[in-house]
């Protein structure tokens, strides 16, 4: 009988496994947009989504009055915009934050 194969069939089968908190922040990047198909221009609910922040969370981190502001958090593509005009976030800025959020 043969001996059990150490990799699993099938594609990068042969590819050494490392876990995601081990990868870099650009390694992170590029599994996440592949994992949920993201778009490279997230709109606001989108970027909810992927944040797991609720609305009011998402409009306080961009609010220089509100005590959850954040300086760090992504400016909306062309900068801040009147809140009538939807706003689109680049999906590689909103990882890239969310990842440098969650190592602390």
């Amino acid at each position: 009988m043969n001996a059990p194969n150490k990799h699993a069939p099938g594609m990068g089968a042969s590819a050494p496994f490392t876990p995601f908190g081990q990868q870099s922040e650009e390694e992170q990047i590029s599994q996440l947009i592949r994992l949920f198909a993201l778009d490279p221009v997230l709109r606001t609910s989108e970027v909810i989504a992927v944040t797991g922040d609720t609305r009011t969370d998402f409009y306080g981190r961009q609010d220089p009055n509100d005590k959850l502001f954040d300086p760090s958090y992504p400016e909306p593509i062309g900068g801040r915009r009147s809140r009538k005009a939807s706003r689109r976030y680049w999906t590689i800025d909103i990882l890239r934050w969310r990842i440098r959020q969650a190592r602390g």
